[in-house]
């Protein structure tokens, strides 16, 4: 931080619905994984939205100096995904591969920092029979024909915290591919396990041929590379309920303890007043928003109103976003290139700049943070005198860095920042993320 302060994150719970205070851990990373994209189209600004509210809060962390380790799975194989493969006359897995390769090129357009793992559902198939079988051994799932069903009833109330019926009112959305497999005893159980076949996905298991059901292969990815309880996990919205939830439940009945500390969602981008999605084909991907403006304004424009809070993408206000940030930039650039005098206090900059880690301290505030950057943009402005002295430049250019790390903005790079040539998930292995919390 600019004041080189321990900052706690205070959060409002979206699962517990009540604050909670995270602070970087002592002598251990962070552990927070955050649910990937299912991979068979273009990633929307919908999903921008989501990864860059958490790579704000990553770099929250890392400003402080504190290690994260960030696990965000690729969801490779799912009934839409099949779908749109036979359309399209390729295979569930090259669609999948396709997609994936695409989604780590946006994010690296919208300079995302990589999550540390980014292990794909698909390649932890036989963690996921495993703990189906204890389950069942457990007594807390059933079979129907040849499907298998977690049985929510039997897992012990998870601390009083949340209610499943009122969530299943207020959030409910169908678990993809259930819709045939309508055996379930109640509506709160879930399918673990399904019949399948080609084309779709098909793996050998005890129950006959088929495939995992969701929710089951978050908990297997993330307590493959991490310890539980996580200390945060999040996605979009839609997925609190029934997924992290779900996921929750799958947690008390296999170790009697939460998934995580915390749970956090990003409200959604909508076209009108629909949620924007892929099902629904009202989107704007992330390449044709960077079309218009450039991913920093971008950034800003998706991240300018509270997290919790609804934003609904229109072309007009994010053309004025992309003037603003280049109108912002070039003032910070004319800081150091003496392009507009000098005679700018550099304490100015650092007292004005100190708002910023403060307000994402509180409820993740990226709203006050991009405010107080355009702020002390017109204050240097106002000023007349725009530039620093020759002897406070170095300092200048510090406070900027830190800034343009804390908030993922290129505030001294006017260039077009292009993504890496050669994007790929990179293969990860259970000890280098051991290694982390062990070293």
């Amino acid at each position: 931080m600019v004041d080189g302060a321990r900052m706690d994150l205070q959060y409002l719970d979206s699962l517990a619905r009540r604050w909670q205070s995270l602070g970087p851990p002592r002598g251990r990373p962070l552990a927070l994984y955050v649910c990937g994209p299912t991979v068979y189209d273009q990633a929307h600004v919908g999903h921008a939205r989501t990864y860059l509210l958490f790579d704000t809060i990553k770099r929250f962390f890392l400003a402080q100096g504190a290690r994260v380790a960030h696990v965000q799975n690729l969801t490779d194989f799912e009934d839409k995904l099949t779908r749109r493969a036979v359309r399209l006359g390729v295979t569930w897995k090259e669609l999948a591969r396709r997609e994936e390769r695409a989604f780590v090129h946006d994010m690296a357009s919208l300079g995302v920092i990589p999550a540390g793992w980014s292990p794909r559902s698909s390649e932890h198939v036989n963690g996921i029979i495993e703990q189906i079988r204890v389950l069942e051994r457990k007594g807390i799932a059933y079979r129907r024909g040849r499907a298998v069903y977690f049985d929510a009833s039997a897992v012990p109330a998870s601390g009083g915290n949340f209610s499943a019926d009122a969530m299943l009112a207020e959030h409910a959305v169908p678990e993809p591919g259930t819709a045939a497999e309508p055996e379930a005893k109640d509506p709160r159980d879930f399918v673990l396990w399904k019949p399948s076949a080609a084309p779709s996905p098909v793996w050998p298991s005890p129950w006959g041929k088929g495939m995992p059901g969701w929710h089951l292969e978050c908990y297997v990815m993330a307590s493959h590379f991490l310890p539980l309880p996580l200390d945060l996990h999040g996605g979009g919205l839609d997925l609190m309920f029934p997924h992290h939830y779900a996921e929750n439940l799958i947690s008390y009945a296999l170790r009697g303890q939460p998934f995580s500390r915390g749970f956090l969602h990003g409200a959604f981008v909508t076209m009108g007043d629909r949620k924007m999605s892929k099902s629904l084909g009202n989107l704007i991907s992330i390449r044709q928003a960077l079309e218009d403006i450039c991913a920093p304004a971008l950034r800003c424009y998706l991240l300018s109103k509270p997290y919790r809070e609804s934003i609904e993408y229109l072309e007009m206000d994010a053309r004025s976003a992309d003037a603003t940030w280049h109108d912002t930039q070039r003032t910070f650039h004319g800081l150091l290139d003496g392009s507009q005098g000098s005679g700018y206090p550099v304490e100015r900059l650092e007292r004005g700049f100190a708002k910023i880690p403060r307000a994402l301290a509180q409820d993740i505030n990226i709203p006050e943070a991009i405010r107080v950057l355009h702020e002390t943009a017109a204050d240097i402005q106002a000023f007349g005198r725009g530039g620093l002295e020759t002897g406070d430049r170095t300092r200048g250019k510090r406070v900027l860095l830190r800034m343009q790390d804390l908030l993922g903005l290129p505030l001294l790079d006017q260039g077009k920042r292009e993504p890496p040539a050669s994007t790929a998930v990179r293969p990860f292995a259970r000890s280098a993320a051991a290694d982390a919390f062990s070293s």
